[in-house]
């Protein structure tokens, strides 16, 4: 199929088939509290179903992309409705529970201060250092990060303390705080959100190397104009390292993901499958950048599944770069 064929079925799939299913579920006492409505899963029920657009069987051709969360679906009357409307062209695959990176691994103190080390709020475990990005307002240098590891998911303040390394990894205040809080874009469990995205001000004092993306190379700029199902990424993270995979699909909505506030569903994210043979990420990597084949950032990491993947270690969500910039009002370095 063509993108905009897939595009309108991903549609009408979401807002006709899906919750005439739900309705039947319920009224034959299935799923108790937990349904596929996008309503009870922002309410707080358990992930059931993400949509988006995968790859198809030549360079121009994608199919729908089906993620279920729950594996009592694989073999419902929901998945052979999709298929038959689909006329069987579609990617269904399993992922499991989606859970914001949370696991971190010991990092160090590193300076001059460069993407992929470990950082966090004060309150915080540990996350990793997206970039070392441009307000637009101020022209000062920010580090960029996801809410949850330099926002503590809204629970912050303008001007609090961040650490690198983060507190898991050993940082403490004062010695450690490399940076203050500047803006974050609030996580909202009662509607659908787009980024999981915060930036610091970093302190004059601290020296940085804004380009440098250790065992990857020099960033080569931003990539806006999207990236295609089946484009070769890569990233560097504070607990995997260097890591290599593919996008398997784009613009996947209702992407359920737990925090500590609560579920949050998530719109038009960059599904990712590792192309090793260990994950493309882990606990702690939240917050690393995704760059291209040509090192052009285009994705913001926030989150993982526990499994799917052709080597069954997980898929990564990230949310598209240019909305990140667009909505903290920064740019990434250029060369």
């Amino acid at each position: 199929m063509d993108i905009e064929s897939v595009r309108a079925l991903k549609t009408e799939i979401a807002t006709r088939i899906v919750p005439r299913a739900v309705h039947a579920i319920l009224a034959s006492g299935g799923f108790s509290i937990t349904t596929l409505s996008l309503a009870k899963a922002r309410a707080g029920a358990e992930p059931e179903l993400a949509l988006g657009v995968a790859p198809g069987r030549s360079r121009n051709d994608v199919k729908l992309a089906v993620r279920l969360q729950r594996r009592s679906l694989q073999g419902s009357k929901l998945i052979e409705t999709i298929r038959e409307r689909s006329r069987n062209e579609v990617d269904i695959r399993f992922v499991g529970r989606i859970d914001r990176q949370r696991l971190p691994w010991y990092r160090s103190r590193v300076r001059p201060l460069i993407a992929g080390a470990s950082v966090g709020h004060y309150k915080i475990t540990a996350g990793t250092i997206g970039a070392l990005a441009i307000d637009r307002g101020s022209g000062r240098l920010v580090i960029l990060s996801n809410n949850h590891v330099l926002a503590n998911e809204n629970d912050a303040r303008t001007g609090d303390a961040v650490l690198q390394p983060a507190a898991h990894d050993g940082g403490q205040r004062p010695e450690d705080v490399v940076a203050r809080l500047a803006k974050f874009v609030k996580l909202n469990p009662r509607a659908t959100n787009e980024v999981d995205a915060a930036t610091a001000f970093l302190a004059r004092s601290i020296d940085c190397d804004p380009l440098n993306y250790r065992g990857i190379g020099k960033l080569a700029g931003t990539k806006l104009d999207g990236l295609l199902p089946g484009a070769p990424v890569k990233k560097v993270g504070r607990t995997t390292g260097v890591t290599h995979g593919r996008v398997t699909a784009i613009e996947v909505d209702n992407v359920v993901v737990t925090y500590d506030i609560g579920t949050l569903s998530f719109d038009d994210q960059i599904e990712i499958e590792s192309t090793g043979r260990g994950a493309f990420s882990s606990g702690g990597d939240s917050g690393s950048l995704i760059l291209d084949n040509e090192n052009l950032g285009c994705g913001l990491l926030f989150a993982g599944s526990e499994t799917g993947g052709r080597n069954g270690r997980g898929l990564t969500y990230a949310n598209p770069i240019g909305v990140v910039l667009r909505k903290l009002a920064i740019q990434l370095a250029i060369p």
